[in-house]
């Protein structure tokens, strides 16, 4: 059974923005009668910033913990290194455009796991 962890701050559509900003995080199991939603959980690391020099990975790994038991992560973006450090962790990372649906981003996570 594959899960994904859908970033979103509408309920709508995938988060505008980078993966760690998104207001919830919608999680979705794939099976046999298709997506099920499975919960929601608010982020509540969404307004923290990160300075350069330090703090990005204290976030990223916060995020990580929010977010672990998903298989694949959906997103329009991350912050600079923020894929690979998730996909170094073991996380599928599929990347949508701009204003994708969160129903028609699932379809491309189904597609790219059939």
């Amino acid at each position: 059974m594959v899960r994904v962890a859908v970033p979103t701050s509408d309920g709508k559509r995938v988060h505008l923005g980078h993966f760690g900003d998104a207001k919830y995080y919608y999680f979705y199991e794939l099976g046999p009668d298709g997506w099920r939603l499975v919960c929601k959980r608010e982020n509540p690391y969404a307004g923290e910033h990160h300075h350069e020099g330090h703090g990005e990975e204290g976030k990223r790994q916060k995020i990580l913990e929010l977010v672990k038991d998903a298989d694949v992560l959906v997103a329009v973006a991350f912050g600079p290194g923020g894929k690979d450090f998730m996909e170094a962790h073991g996380k599928t990372v599929i990347i949508v455009k701009p204003f994708t649906t969160i129903e028609e981003a699932l379809e491309r996570v189904k597609e790219a796991v059939a």
